[in-house]
């Protein structure tokens, strides 16, 4: 999902206006968290019980989802 936004806004014909910038931080951000969550799901579901890390997981795929979508809605102010 994620890709394919900062791909569709990259594509368009003026790429640096602040939508794409927008969308291209947003991806970032997300990506930078992504290890992190990896290796807490992996190390929960070793050591924890696998039903509470998979609900835990999607709870943590919402949230990042609504941030996205939020961040690419927020008027540029800076």
């Amino acid at each position: 999902f994620f890709a394919q936004k900062v791909e569709k806004e990259g594509n368009n014909q003026n790429a640096k206006t602040s939508a794409f910038e927008r969308v291209s931080c947003a991806n970032r951000n997300c990506m930078d968290a992504y290890p992190t969550f990896l290796a807490v799901m992996w190390c929960a579901g070793l050591c924890l019980s696998q039903a509470p890390a998979a609900f835990a997981g999607i709870i943590y795929l919402v949230v990042r989802q609504k941030y996205f979508v939020g961040y690419m809605g927020q008027t540029s102010q800076r």
